[in-house]
């Protein structure tokens, strides 16, 4: 059922747009993730829930703020997950890896 779980949880594109966020630049607070991917909070939240809940990330706290990273243990078993966010290449995915990077050059966000 673990499985099942995982692909229900890739076949939405803002838990695929987060994930792919996440390998790229390694972590993120929620905060940022909102801004970057254009998500309301509790939308937000419902995702990162949701990819809690499957273990495909982890949650490190740091004070006040949450950070989010991918799970590499568990990328490391079912190297498929990795596969399918290496091949996601599609326009909004490359905006979101721009955003984030044009973000990254303000300090207007969490991380440290």
């Amino acid at each position: 059922m673990e499985i099942l779980e995982i692909l229900k949880s890739l076949g939405d594109l803002n838990r695929l747009r987060i994930l792919k966020i996440l390998k790229e630049f390694g972590k993120s607070c929620n905060c940022d993730l909102e801004k970057i991917l254009d998500l309301n909070q509790s939308n937000a939240s419902r995702h990162i829930t949701k990819l809690r809940k499957d273990k495909l990330i982890i949650c490190e706290k740091k004070g006040k703020w949450s950070y989010y990273s991918l799970n590499l243990e568990l990328l490391e078993k079912n190297s498929f997950i990795t596969d399918i966010l290496d091949s996601l290449e599609d326009r909004i995915f490359l905006e979101d890896k721009n955003s984030f990077i044009e973000f990254l050059k303000t300090k207007n966000h969490c991380l440290d």
